[in-house]
């Protein structure tokens, strides 16, 4: 039986929009240096934040990654050099809080689909990384009652 309350509470359809931490799928930072879509984002998603989850200890050396999309290779985290703190397994790096985060500090709106990218620049010794993307779909539209 459907429920008679549903729809007389005006934020009944913001549930909907509620963000969600999502995982990317695991990236050997020993692979080849180069760009490596690793999160996939929908059209109309608004990205909130990446983070970078140490899923393997890191050897780095002079590692460094860049993690952005297909507009802003860096956006997100540029310059991040693994061996530079945060780098033992279970670390999550912030791309907001470090000194090297270029610009999209306070999340984008993806009008069309896109992916996010890790730009392994220098490669590392040893290590794996997953990201974490807080992200918010299906943001309903409101009006003012």
């Amino acid at each position: 039986m459907a429920n008679p309350q549903y729809g007389s509470n005006k934020f009944d359809n913001a549930l909907d929009a509620d963000a969600k931490w999502y995982q990317s799928s695991e990236l050997d930072l020993t692979s080849t240096a180069g760009v490596y879509q690793v999160f996939s984002v929908p059209a109309g998603a608004y990205v909130l934040g990446v983070k970078i989850l140490v899923t393997s200890a890191i050897t780095a050396g002079s590692a460094d990654i860049d993690v952005g999309d297909g507009t802003n290779a860096d956006g997100f985290i540029d310059g991040w050099a693994c061996a530079a703190g945060g780098a033992a397994l279970g670390s999550i790096v912030d791309g907001v809080a470090s000194t090297a985060t270029a610009g999209i500090s306070t999340g984008k709106y993806y009008s069309a689909a896109d992916t996010i990218d890790v730009d392994i620049n220098t490669v590392a010794t040893a290590g794996k990384i997953k990201l974490l993307v807080l992200m918010a779909t299906h943001i309903p539209s409101s009006t003012v009652h």
